[in-house]
């Protein structure tokens, strides 16, 4: 679409959110999936996102795209977060989406669940209802990772925000998010998410990290670009550009005096992050009305 066109960053644009509460539900979701999914009470639905969110979290709606549950099947579900530590993941099963309203309640967003360390996993945006340039961007990903990675770790997710970047993805459990990735550069990406590390995916496809506010994102994606380890393989999707995954321990970021201020490793900069409208327009959506083009711009603070 016009977005990708235009060729701005993407930095700085992931959803927010703390952690993930990731629910398995089958069959269609409508456009708002937590009330119109067509195997989800509405009312549980309603609360339940409302739930998460009051305690920072984001509700995503997954399916398998292999796997297909069938009446009282049990539900898969996926909790993430801990993204500014590294990050964890908790997968179990429930036997229906009330129950996992209630846990969600008890545990109230704070601390580690028990449970099973769930690994890793790639949620891919493949929400038609919400806009058929992720289901059409999505889905042959989708496809090709199941082959690559196992079908295990890969999910159809509900709307992960950003239809401009489509396909959009997000790896747990490290919370970065991506887009406008192939098919070869997103089995690197999860795979270096199963290593608890950050993929330098560079100004059109590292979005953020999610638990940052969008200078934060931007600054840190900056870095990983500008000054993440060589490796000896050539990246598989950055024009020749040698980056290898860093851990996401090895950076962290603050607001300091109107700027951001990035560590990586033994690297500390400073640098201004500023949010640039241009003159064009583009729909940020499939069907949807053009609006103003903006990106996040990086520069290192001089002096």
């Amino acid at each position: 679409m016009e977005w990708s066109r235009a060729d701005l960053p993407a930095w700085g644009t992931a959803a927010r959110a703390d952690f993930y509460v990731c629910l398995e539900i089958p069959g269609p979701w409508g456009a708002l999936a937590a009330t119109e999914a067509r195997l989800l009470d509405p009312t549980v639905g309603a609360e339940l996102e409302a739930t998460v969110q009051g305690l920072g979290g984001r509700l995503v709606l997954i399916r398998h795209p292999e796997r297909r549950t069938i009446g009282a099947d049990p539900l898969a579900v996926l909790v993430s977060g801990g993204f500014a530590d590294g990050g964890w993941l908790r997968r179990f099963e429930v036997g229906e989406p009330a129950e996992l309203l209630a846990w969600v309640r008890e545990w109230g967003g704070r601390g580690v669940p028990a449970g099973h360390d769930g690994g890793a996993a790639m949620l891919v945006c493949s929400h038609a209802r919400r806009d058929q340039c992720c289901a059409l961007a999505g889905r042959p990903i989708l496809a090709a990772l199941t082959r690559e990675v196992g079908a295990e770790s890969i999910w159809e997710s509900s709307h992960l925000g950003g239809h401009r970047f489509a396909p959009t993805m997000l790896l747990l459990p490290t919370g970065q998010v991506l887009g406008r990735l192939n098919a070869v550069a997103a089995v690197s990406a999860f795979r270096a998410a199963a290593d608890r590390a950050l993929w330098p995916g560079g100004a059109r496809k590292d979005r953020g990290r999610s638990h940052l506010p969008p200078e934060q994102q931007a600054a840190e994606a900056w870095a990983l670009a500008e000054f993440g380890r060589r490796d000896e393989t050539p990246h598989p999707d950055t024009a020749g550009i040698s980056l290898a995954p860093v851990p996401a321990v090895d950076i962290s970021s603050a607001l300091v005096d109107g700027g951001v201020r990035v560590r990586l490793g033994a690297w500390e900069i400073t640098v201004d992050v500023e949010r640039v409208v241009t003159d064009g327009e583009a729909p940020v959506s499939c069907g949807k009305p053009p609006e103003p083009l903006y990106y996040w711009r990086v520069a290192p603070r001089q002096g």
